[in-house]
């Protein structure tokens, strides 16, 4: 146990979320194994939702934030970055739309996912991180299925939205945006449980851009069902695989 600046007492949270993350990989490819179906893959997503919200209250007391957060709704400079995911949580923000959204949202939000698309592929991967191209499930200032957002966009925060604006629309690093470790922290350890689930599973695209899966994913009405048995739907999204 270490001491923080005011001589009090700390403890070292880097082996809690190690230990959340091989947690959720043991626990979430055990469940996908044994029920490939659009169900698990679902309860899945949300569990994953779930536990990153848990986690950030119940590490709170240990870890507080140092002052408040400047985000809040219609602060969108963080919405500007290339967003990346996973078979999942895609699958299940498109369920969301397709449960959520009335005909004319949809058909606007397929008009940006289709610009997205022709925008994006005429790019190299660094260009696609330096064009401060705003995510397609933007509108008004706000992030249209909030509720579903991936962890990444979870995960986010700032104490200065200045800096935020600075450091993303400037082609700087956002590593030097001063914020609240926790979140991120905590975030990148589910993300990468939920990735080596699904590689445990069978199912090993590495990162996807949001924007190209969830086109992938809504195009296609049984997409939960094709992925589920291999089928290579997020082929094009793979940011691995995409040309730097």
């Amino acid at each position: 146990m270490t001491k923080d600046k005011t001589g009090e007492p700390t403890v070292p949270l880097q082996p809690l979320f190690d230990e959340l993350g091989q947690h959720l990989a043991r626990t979430t490819a055990e469940n996908l194994k044994a029920h490939r179906t659009e169900k698990q893959l679902r309860a899945i997503a949300d569990a994953t939702l779930d536990a990153f919200a848990s986690a950030v209250t119940g590490l709170e007391k240990l870890s507080p934030p140092e002052k408040a957060l400047a985000c809040k709704q219609g602060c969108t400079h963080c919405c500007h970055q290339t967003v990346l995911t996973d078979g999942a949580t895609t699958l299940r923000i498109a369920t969301y739309i397709r449960e959520n959204f009335n005909p004319a949202d949809r058909m606007l939000l397929d008009m940006r996912l289709i610009a997205y698309e022709e925008k994006v592929e005429k790019m190299t991967q660094s260009q696609r991180s330096m064009s401060q191209l705003a995510c397609p499930l933007l509108v008004n200032g706000a992030c249209t299925v909030h509720a579903v957002r991936p962890l990444v966009c979870r995960s986010f925060n700032s104490y200065d939205a200045e800096s935020c604006k600075k450091q993303i629309f400037s082609g700087g690093s956002t590593t030097e945006i001063p914020a609240w470790n926790m979140p991120w922290l905590i975030g990148i350890a589910l993300d990468k449980g939920l990735k080596d689930a699904l590689v445990e599973a069978g199912y090993g695209e590495g990162d996807l851009e949001l924007g190209l899966a969830l086109k992938a994913a809504l195009d296609h009405p049984e997409a939960a069902e094709r992925y589920l048995a291999g089928d290579r739907l997020f082929a094009r999204a793979a940011w691995s695989t995409r040309k730097p």
